[in-house]
């Protein structure tokens, strides 16, 4: 099977492989990790602002124990 990247995942892999150190590595790591985490935020504030979702609600997750039984 061949991999088929998309014109925005070339643009990264093309960044990346400039890479000098596991330095730079972990720097880019964080910031992709900070973007994907301030979408998840703001999708969070969107929900929170359209009434369907509140602190109620979040704090009822906290309670939840939805493990997978294991055999």
């Amino acid at each position: 099977m061949e991999a088929v990247f998309t014109t925005y995942q070339m643009q990264i892999l093309e960044s990346i492989s400039r890479v000098q150190d596991e330095n730079e590595m972990r720097a880019i790591r964080d910031l992709i990790a900070e973007y994907f985490s301030n979408k998840a935020l703001d999708a969070m504030d969107r929900l929170c602002s359209d009434g369907k979702l509140n602190t109620a609600t979040i704090e009822s997750w906290s309670k939840e124990h939805d493990r997978t039984p294991y055999n």
